[in-house]
C-alpha cells in the first residue's frame, strides 16, 4: 500500500528538517540534532558546499 506525505496546511509549522544552502563555513548547525545526518546527506547529494541549520524549526 502507497503511503502519501501529510498535507501542510498555512498554519501548520513545518515539521521536517529544513537545511539551507551557503558558503562553506559561513552557516551554523546542529551536530546533535537527530536530523543532522539527514541534513548532510541532502546536502552531500546536492554538492552543496555548505549548509545551515540555523533557519530550520529543530535548530536550538
Amino acid at each position: 500500500m502507497e503511503q502519501l506525505a501529510p498535507q501542510m496546511s498555512a498554519t501548520q509549522p513545518q515539521c521536517f528538517p529544513n537545511p539551507v544552502k551557503c558558503k562553506e563555513g559561513r552557516g551554523v548547525r546542529n551536530f546533535d540534532c537527530v536530523h543532522y545526518d539527514d541534513c548532510l546527506e541532502k546536502a552531500a547529494k546536492g554538492m552543496w558546499s555548505g549548509f545551515t541549520c540555523k533557519d530550520c524549526i529543530h535548530y536550538e
